[in-house]
C-alpha cells in the first residue's frame, strides 16, 4: 500500500487544492484524499492508504498531510512538482473518480467533542470500512461513470486535461479552444458536445 503522501503530491501537482497554501486549499486536498480512499474501498474492498482518517469540524483529514500542508507548504509544493507518479491503472482510475462530497465525517467529529469544547483526535478516528451507505453511494457513482465511459468513443488530452466527445471530429479551432480552456481548468476530465454547432464544455 502506498504512502498517502504519494496521492497528496499527485493532487497538488495537478492543482487540485484550487486555492494553494490556504486553509480552503488544505481542506479541498483532504476531501480528495478521503474520497479517493472511499472509492478504493467501494471498488476493491480495501483502503487506498494506511494512514488514519480523522473527523475535524469542517471535514475528514489525514493529519500528517494536513500538518505538512499547513506548516511546510513551500517544500511540499516543490516535492509535488518534482513527483513522478507511477500509479497502477487501478490507482489512476480511483483518482479520476474522486469528484463528490460525503458527510460521514460528522458523526466521528461529534464523537470527538467533549463538554469543555476540546476536540479529542483519538475519539475522532473515522472507520472508513464501516461507512456502508457512503460506500454504496460511491458504487453507484462508479457504475454511472463506467456506463458513461462506455458510451463515449473518443477523447483528447491537452495539458493533462482529458476531453471526452462522441459523434463528431475535433477541428483545429476546437482544439485551440480546448487548449485555452485547459490552462485554467479546475478538473482533469470534461465532456464536450456540440449545441447548434457551438462547442460546449462541461
Amino acid at each position: 500500500m502506498r504512502d498517502v503522501y504519494d496521492f497528496a503530491k499527485f493532487f497538488i501537482k495537478n492543482g487540485a487544492d484550487s486555492r494553494p497554501n490556504t486553509y480552503d486549499g488544505n481542506m479541498k486536498l483532504q476531501k480528495l484524499l478521503v474520497l479517493a480512499d472511499l472509492v478504493n474501498i467501494a471498488e476493491y474492498g480495501e483502503p487506498l492508504f494506511d494512514d488514519q482518517v480523522l473527523a475535524f469540524k469542517n471535514g475528514c483529514v489525514v493529519e500528517k498531510v494536513r500538518l505538512r500542508y499547513k506548516n511546510d507548504y513551500a517544500a511540499f509544493r516543490r516535492d509535488s512538482e518534482l513527483y513522478q507518479p507511477d500509479f497502477s491503472e487501478r490507482e489512476y482510475e480511483v483518482l479520476k473518480l474522486v469528484n463528490h462530497t460525503f458527510k460521514f465525517w460528522k458523526s466521528a467529529f461529534e464523537n470527538g467533542k467533549s463538554s469543555t469544547g476540546y476536540h479529542n483526535k483519538d475519539m475522532s478516528v473515522v472507520d472508513m470500512m464501516s461507512q456502508q451507505s457512503d460506500v454504496e453511494k460511491m458504487r453507484e457513482i462508479i457504475s454511472a461513470y463506467r456506463e458513461t465511459a462506455n458510451d463515449i468513443t473518443a477523447s483528447e488530452t491537452i495539458n493533462g486535461v482529458t476531453f471526452y466527445f462522441d459523434g463528431f471530429a475535433l477541428t483545429d479551432d476546437m482544439i485551440d479552444r480546448l487548449e485555452s480552456f485547459s490552462l485554467s481548468a479546475d478538473e482533469d476530465t470534461y465532456s464536450v458536445y456540440l449545441d447548434n454547432g457551438r462547442l460546449v464544455i462541461y
